[in-house]
């Protein structure tokens, strides 16, 4: 028998923008999308070896196309005030806009060189997948080129999410100005909910170094021939 493909369910609340919620890979970044596969569009380098990019790490890749984006549906506008901290403020009237509280609710969440203050996202869509499965929700993997960072949590299958919920994102310090509109602000990942357990095991430390002299065999391209799968997210 085959097995049924999950479902990952969405709707979307905001009305003017059908883009709310999308497959990852439709949201690949502009900087990534122009990056050469080598460095100076030389593939090689006397005294230096191959000149290869992140753009040949499938790896990195899958950490950009897998699972779902929730996209901001209008322009934000960030600022600061008179006490240097950040106001956000946007042209449309909406009840999705973020929200914020006037401190962090743990100290410790707050990222790195961001402000303290909590601002929350407000989804502007639900969705859901089916019992056994759960959702990590999570800052964008990989996008430390966004102005913001927004704080991870797992949501277990059979909960519809709040459209109107809080998700909370804190904003980068050295950041004033226009957060656009169909920026990525929360990547949704499903996964398949089972018990595991770990083991110590000898001998993996060999295979890593077989593994190593076989991939170093190959200018490029080992990992992506051998064991990369392609990951459907529709």
């Amino acid at each position: 028998m085959f097995k049924r493909k999950p479902i990952i369910r969405y709707e979307s609340a905001v009305n003017f923008y059908n883009d709310v919620f999308i497959a990852a890979k439709k949201n690949i970044p502009d900087w990534y999308k122009k990056k050469p596969k080598w460095k100076n569009n030389e593939m090689f380098t006397v005294g230096e070896g191959f000149n290869v990019t992140i753009k040949h790490c499938m790896p990195f890749l899958d950490s950009l196309t897998t699972g779902y984006m929730i996209n901001l549906p209008y322009d934000l506008f960030v600022t600061k005030n008179k006490d240097d901290k950040p106001e956000i403020s946007w042209k449309i009237e909406s009840k999705y806009a973020p929200s914020w509280r006037k401190n962090a609710s743990d100290p410790n969440l707050v990222p790195f060189n961001h402000f303290d203050i909590e601002f929350t996202w407000k989804l502007g869509c639900s969705f859901v997948v089916p019992k056994k499965y759960s959702m990590l929700l999570t800052h964008p993997l990989n996008r430390y080129d966004l102005p913001f960072t927004t704080i991870s949590g797992i949501i277990d299958g059979g909960y519809t999410t709040l459209y109107n919920g809080n998700v909370p994102f804190y904003i980068k310090k050295d950041f004033e100005g226009i957060i656009p509109k169909g920026t990525p602000i929360v990547q949704v990942i499903p996964f398949y909910n089972q018990n595991w357990s770990s083991k110590q095991e000898n001998g993996l430390l060999k295979k890593s170094d077989m593994n190593t002299k076989k991939a170093t065999s190959l200018i490029y391209g080992w990992y992506q021939k051998n064991f990369w799968k392609r990951k459907k997210y529709d």
